[in-house]
């Protein structure tokens, strides 16, 4: 295992191109919300080795934050970042997001030095020439958050956006801002879109910002002749009240 340091902390990661893409792509993460109160919560889903993490601790030291990443391998090395680096407040779940509790198929590059940013339960978006499959933990999100107010939603889970926030309809008005990463291809656009997702967030009382994922860091380099075949498409949807 290889590390480097980030924002004072110690970063432990196995594969060095995603790491240093995911700490480069974190400088220009949208800063379009400021946690309210003394402790507030913030929660991560599709955390990865735990970039995203870090760096709300490192702007606000007192949230709350609830990690969730269902890779096996990419898990160890997120519980590694925080047990080692002794940083409060944060609990590492592994298990995927999904709007529903109990295993569930996984698809990507599954191994101790795989690149896990493409990972996913949707066979549309992750299973690809080459790639492995398992099984995980899935959860519904809505048992982490119906009884509470969330300051920050992140949800980066590679295809399966939308059924989540139909999981967590009702507790859409305890949220105060929300950033999704919606994840299109040509076969699952009915189920999984920008359309739909912004939909339901717009119900919910959000103001909404969209912004394609275009730059350099929105897929690896390997997956671009995948993307045109495929018709891959990222979205950013940066929500607040």
């Amino acid at each position: 295992m290889q590390r480097m340091k980030f924002r004072g902390f110690q970063l432990f990661f196995h594969n060095r191109d995603a790491a240093e893409s995911m700490v480069r792509q974190i400088d220009d993460f949208p800063s379009f919300f400021t946690p309210q109160g003394d402790r507030p919560l913030i929660i991560d889903c599709g955390a990865n080795i735990g970039v995203s993490a870090m760096e709300w601790k490192s702007r606000w030291p007192t949230a709350e934050i609830i990690c969730f990443e269902p890779d096996p391998f990419t898990f160890k090395v997120l519980q590694k970042n925080f047990d080692f680096n002794d940083v409060p407040g944060v609990k590492c779940i592994n298990a995927a997001v999904v709007d529903q509790d109990g295993p569930i198929d996984f698809y990507g590059d599954i191994q101790t030095t795989g690149d896990a940013r493409g990972n996913s339960v949707d066979p549309a978006w992750a299973k690809r020439a080459g790639t492995t499959q398992t099984s995980v933990r899935g959860v519904r999100l809505s048992s982490y958050i119906k009884d509470r107010e969330v300051s920050f939603l992140k949800i980066d889970i590679e295809g399966a956006e939308q059924r989540v926030i139909e999981e967590i309809a009702d507790c859409l008005p305890r949220i105060e801002a929300i950033y999704v990463e919606v994840h299109e291809t040509d076969d699952s656009i009915d189920r999984n879109s920008v359309a739909g997702i912004t939909r339901l967030l717009a119900d919910a009382g959000f103001t909404i910002e969209q912004e394609p994922r275009l730059g350099e860091h929105a897929l690896p380099a390997h997956l671009r002749d995948w993307q045109a075949s495929v018709g891959a498409v990222q979205t950013q949807l940066l929500c607040w009240r």
